[in-house]
């Protein structure tokens, strides 16, 4: 049990590498903007995890109601992050692109922790709605329709 503990972050980290990089190093094809979105929620999610983590190895204390701004901040951060404006700039540069996925793992990550640290469990709260709004938005809500 204590490897599986200590090497599924590093399959996650693995993962999350991957994903942010392989594109430049690889080349890409664009996936379709449902999965695009997915992709976007499992980043947000493994900084999380990773944000979550990393409070809890620590003895720290709790309550503060900035901690919960934050949260809400990076939140609203993470869905303007989405927008299909900010899409039409990002996908012709590769880098910028690359440093999206990059912004949506340290986004995550700051989300996850700020929830925790404003309340033991809270991350996995707010993680739960960072994956059921990339499940909503992968379904096409809040995207408009294409032009005729």
């Amino acid at each position: 049990m204590k490897t599986a503990q200590r090497l599924w972050p590093l399959a996650l980290l693995v993962l999350v590498v991957i994903d942010i990089f392989g594109p430049l190093a690889f080349g890409a094809t664009e996936p379709p903007l449902s999965l695009h979105h997915l992709e976007h929620a499992f980043l947000l999610l493994a900084g999380g995890v990773f944000g979550i983590a990393y409070v809890r190895r620590r003895p720290l204390s709790y309550g503060d109601p900035l901690w919960l701004f934050a949260v809400l901040g990076l939140g609203t951060l993470s869905l303007l992050m989405m927008l299909p404006d900010v899409y039409g700039t990002v996908d012709a540069q590769p880098v910028l692109h690359t440093a999206l996925h990059l912004g949506f793992v340290v986004v995550g990550w700051l989300g996850g922790y700020a929830a925790e640290r404003y309340a033991p469990r809270l991350g996995l709260g707010w993680q739960l709605l960072v994956v059921v709004t990339g499940i909503i938005t992968a379904t096409g809500f809040g995207s408009p329709p294409p032009l005729a």
